[in-house]
């Protein structure tokens, strides 16, 4: 995921003479070394337009998943008690039959059921993989553009504890993503449209 990208070559500043108390006033981008940089994870992942619609699309796929099993699951109780009222006027013979093709329909729903649960697993790791890989991809990229030699992916706590606030790309990295999967989502709804007509 948001590892760490090595990009191409970069002009290290060789200005480090500065014994200046650093503070919020004080700071410039013109006595810091920014051959490395980061992005804050959890911000660029939460607005990254590709993880939300992600998130919403596997929302609802697991509510729409949700919502029929438990229509079968009601289904299926209705017919189990259907069955003990009825079992009074059925005989041995016909009762088991009954508990068998019970058993054999809740065995499918079961099945079912886990089906369902794979597939929507399944949907995440795709989404997960093809954000990772996109965001990989860009920041590659961003990083050969603009001469950084490392780009970090910065937690507070987590991967480092302080991290100076001009390293921070994350706002332009975050804008240079969803301009593209806007641009994406366009290009694909043209060639859609082009061949509707």
């Amino acid at each position: 995921s948001l590892s760490l990208l090595v990009a191409c070559n970069s002009d290290k500043s060789k200005e480090t003479k500065n014994t200046k108390t650093e503070n919020s006033s004080s700071k410039s981008n013109d006595n810091i070394d920014k051959s490395v940089v980061y992005v804050n994870t959890d911000s660029l992942i939460s607005g990254y337009e590709l993880y939300k619609k992600a998130s919403k699309d596997i929302q609802v796929k697991g509510n729409d998943f949700s919502t029929d099993i438990e229509r079968q699951k009601t289904a299926f109780r209705d017919k189990v008690l259907k069955a003990e009222q009825n079992a009074r006027a059925m005989t041995m013979g016909e009762i088991e039959a009954m508990k068998k093709s019970l058993a054999e329909e809740e065995q499918r729903i079961m099945q079912y059921e886990s089906s369902l649960s794979q597939n929507l697993g399944n949907m995440q790791k795709e989404s997960i993989d093809k954000i990772n890989k996109n965001i990989d991809e860009y920041i590659k990229r961003y990083a050969e553009k603009n001469g950084y030699k490392m780009v970090l992916s910065y937690k507070q706590g987590v991967t480092a504890w302080y991290a100076d606030s001009r390293l921070d790309v994350t706002t332009e990295v975050l804008k240079g993503l969803n301009e593209e999967y806007n641009a994406q989502g366009k290009d694909t709804k043209s060639t859609t449209d082009s061949t509707k007509k």
